[in-house]
C-alpha cells in the first residue's frame, strides 16, 4: 500500500509552478497602493498602459481551495528597456514604416500605443514616424 499523499503533492507542485513572477503586483495590491477600489485600478492605469509605461498581464495562479488555476490580473511599471526610446534611425520605405504611415494617415487620432499594437511595432518607432509626417 502506498504512503503517498497525492493531493498534497499535486498542490505543492502546482503552487510552485503557477505563481506571479517577481516584479508584478496584483490588482488588489495596486488598489491598496492607489487607495481605491480594485474595480477602479484599470481605469486609473489606462493612460500609462496606453503609453507603454505600465504593463498589464494575466497570470495563472494555483487556488488550493478550488484545486485549479485562476487568472490573476497583474501590473508593473515598464523598465527603461520596455519603454522604447525613439530609435536613432528608421529605414524609409521599409514595410514596417509603410504600415505605420498608412495607419497614421487613416486615423491620426489613434494613440501611438494602439497603432504600434495594430501594426506589431513599438511605440518609439510609431512616435518617430508620426514626427516625420508632422502629425
Amino acid at each position: 500500500m502506498s504512503k503517498n499523499n497525492w493531493t498534497k503533492t499535486v498542490a505543492t507542485i502546482n503552487r510552485e509552478k503557477y505563481t506571479i513572477p517577481e516584479g508584478w503586483d496584483t490588482r488588489d495590491k495596486v488598489a491598496l497602493d492607489l487607495q481605491c477600489a480594485p474595480d477602479r485600478v484599470a481605469d486609473l492605469l489606462k493612460p500609462g498602459i496606453q503609453s507603454g509605461q505600465i504593463e498589464r498581464q494575466d497570470f495563472p495562479v494555483w487556488d488550493d481551495a478550488r484545486r485549479l488555476t485562476v487568472r490573476v490580473t497583474c501590473y508593473r511599471v515598464a523598465g527603461p528597456e520596455k519603454v522604447p526610446a525613439a530609435p536613432t534611425s528608421v529605414v524609409p520605405g521599409d514595410r514596417e514604416t509603410a504600415r505605420i504611415e498608412r495607419a497614421l494617415r487613416t486615423d491620426p487620432s489613434k494613440t501611438d500605443y494602439l497603432i504600434a499594437k495594430n501594426v506589431r511595432s513599438t511605440v518609439g518607432v510609431v512616435r518617430q514616424v508620426r514626427a516625420s509626417l508632422g502629425l
